[in-house]
């Protein structure tokens, strides 16, 4: 009877913690991503800005050409690129609390100092420092969540968060149908308006934010002291989580192995090839929708929104089912197929209607592969300090495609953009065959280890190895206590 009534207590145990943890989980679904995300949209906002000040004779009044308009674009990926990993060691060192907030204040400033601009080599720097300053924003608050959420909640989390990114862009297209009919009013254009309204609310959330954000879930004062106790002993990994700022003699062979695991790689290119549709159109989506016969430009902003709307109802839906079955391949697949549909009906069609349809369909699929792609990485990588690593190279990869996708669509192409849809298309399918070619590659890794186990087991280890696949005899000649991570022979592949 007694054991009867352990066990009976034991379980009752298990569920109120289950629902402690579901209310906890609630707490910072409600008080903290939302802040989190609303913050993000404003990154997004200021520096998606330009592709809706150009409809308002932006490069006529800054005295720009065409091409000297895609440089601007383009040099902002170069400095976020150049200040990543700066920044992702100082993310350590002041804290997220501190450094965020921080960021945004910056880039804010930046953001209204846009409005006045004046020529060529003005627009050129303002740009470089906008991406320097916005470049440490989504790595830090990935690290953020890590220290609130548990690894196999954040795919839905940064979904949610990216979310606000592509709202952001829907949001860019409305408020630039609004504020552009500013021009003329107090002797401004409408773009410059534009930059100022939407920069000064960024500098008023950095400061809300100075004082709202938590350290910790430790210290966090919206949280009771039961919630608190809860919130840590549900994390045991967070204290190892590292970011690049702990980089040091200790873990510097976790971050060379980084460098030199093939499955970095291949997730890197995947992340070049799916985001390059993605930087391209969060650019130049207005452009393209005018080329489609939408010549007002306001009219252009304004329909630029529907497609951005879809986007995160469908990303934050894929993201969700790809947490809840475990499964990242197909999921990310199937973003961008729906792409792959919508750009292939981009070049077939040649009326308004359908060509709007087209895009609105290949928008909807493109938001939904990195959130996918980011929670596959990390689900695969470890220890922590390889993990963090293989993540900044990821991010790396994912905003080095905006170097080509802020070229691939040309004034000189319009009023279709056939090459700019079609390099999109390219890197698609791309993207689609090497999701494949990993989780196979994945899988077979799985497999070796599995029989090698079994092996181990049963007292065969040594048995049959002149026959052993390479990699398998690979395998077994490393020494098992040097296996640590993902090389660890219990370590499985999540696909």
């Amino acid at each position: 009877m007694g054991t009867a009534n352990n066990d009976d207590n034991d379980i009752d145990e298990q569920q109120n913690r289950k629902k402690m943890e579901r209310r906890l989980v609630l707490k910072y679904d409600l008080l903290l991503l939302p802040f989190l995300s609303f913050m993000y949209l404003f990154s997004s906002l200021d520096r998606s800005t330009l592709g809706n000040a150009v409809l308002d004779n932006f490069e006529e009044d800054v005295g720009i050409t065409p091409d000297q308009f895609n440089t601007c674009i383009t040099v902002f990926y170069a400095g976020f690129l150049i200040f990543q990993v700066p920044s992702n060691i100082l993310l350590k060192r002041l804290t997220a609390r501190r450094w965020l907030p921080l960021l945004m204040t910056i880039w804010g400033i930046i953001a209204c100092l846009h409005a006045t601009a004046s020529s060529y080599a003005q627009l050129l720097v303002l740009r470089f420092l906008l991406g320097v300053f916005e470049s440490g924003f989504f790595p830090g608050v990935l690290f953020f969540l890590t220290l609130f959420y548990k690894k196999d909640e954040m795919a839905t989390r940064i979904a949610l968060f990216w979310g606000s990114s592509v709202v952001a862009h829907s949001y860019a297209g409305v408020l630039a149908y609004g504020i552009l009919r500013l021009r003329g009013a107090h002797g401004m254009t409408g773009w410059q308006w534009l930059f100022i309204i939407e920069g000064i609310p960024t500098v008023a959330v950095a400061l809300v934010a100075w004082f709202y954000l938590p350290a910790s879930p430790e210290t966090w004062s919206r949280l009771s002291a039961e919630e608190r106790v809860l919130a840590i002993n549900r994390l045991e990994h967070r204290k190892q989580h590292f970011t690049l700022g702990d980089l040091d003699a200790s873990n510097r062979k976790q971050a060379v192995k980084a460098f030199t695991d093939w499955k970095v790689w291949i997730w890197m290119v995947m992340f070049f090839s799916g985001s390059v549709a993605n930087t391209s159109i969060s650019n130049f989506l207005p452009l393209i929708i005018k080329g489609m016969g939408y010549d007002d430009k306001l009219s252009a902003n304004l329909m630029s929104a529907p497609p951005y709307l879809a986007a995160v109802v469908v990303m934050i839906g894929v993201a969700h089912s790809s947490d809840r079955f475990q499964e990242r391949t197909f999921h990310a697949i199937l973003g961008a197929s729906v792409c792959v549909v919508g750009y292939a009906l981009l070049l077939m069609l040649t009326d308004q209607r359908g060509l709007y349809a087209s895009m609105f369909v290949a928008v909807t699929g493109i938001f939904v592969i990195n959130p996918i792609v980011n929670a596959w990485l990390t689900n695969n990588i470890a220890p922590e300090m390889k993990r963090s690593v293989a993540a900044a190279m990821a991010v790396s990869a994912n905003n080095s495609a905006g170097l080509l996708g802020s070229n691939i669509y040309r004034r000189s192409d319009a009023p279709r953009y056939l090459r700019g849809h079609s390099i999109s298309l390219s890197f698609l399918c791309v993207f689609i065959m090497l999701a494949l070619v990993q989780r196979l590659l994945l899988q077979r890794k799985n497999r070796i280890r599995e029989r090698i186990c079994k092996e181990m087991e049963a007292g065969e280890e040594g048995e049959g190895l002149g026959n052993a696949e390479p990699q398998q005899q690979e395998e077994e000649q490393q020494p098992i206590i040097r296996r640590i991570g993902d090389e660890a022979l219990d370590f499985r592949y999540r696909l």
